[in-house]
């Protein structure tokens, strides 16, 4: 069964996430809400076929971007989403859509779309 991983701040939007995902996919999902935590959960963040990482992970908290070098430094080759709910101006915004090898999606999103993607990419 191939696995999607979602890292946001927002316990509830994981909570619907791994729910959605779930029911509408053959695929199964993991969560955190941290730096910290994925960090934790290393080896099966790294076992992932496709992770999202919401951008802004809350005040003086490490950003997605921190875990996106992370994940590139400990060798994860695979594809990475960016979620974000701020302004496609905002620095964190730019500096996430400079990496060539990932993808910037604004949240909300329609969940068919996500649906989709996960689907051709895991």
């Amino acid at each position: 069964m191939k696995t999607v991983f979602f890292l946001d701040d927002d316990s509830d939007f994981l909570e619907v996430m791994k729910l959605f995902v779930e029911l509408n996919s053959k695929c199964s999902v993991q969560t955190a809400i941290s730096y910290n935590e994925i960090i934790a959960l290393k080896d099966t963040v790294l076992k992932s076929d496709l992770i999202f990482l919401d951008i802004n992970l809350g005040p003086r908290s490490p950003s997605g971007l921190d875990v996106f070098r992370w994940l590139r430094k400990s060798g994860y080759a695979r594809k990475i989403y960016f979620l974000t709910g701020h302004a496609r101006h905002a620095p964190e915004v730019r500096e996430a859509e400079a990496c060539d090898d990932a993808v910037v999606l604004s949240k909300p999103f329609p969940y068919k779309d996500l649906l989709t993607l996960i689907q051709a990419e895991a």
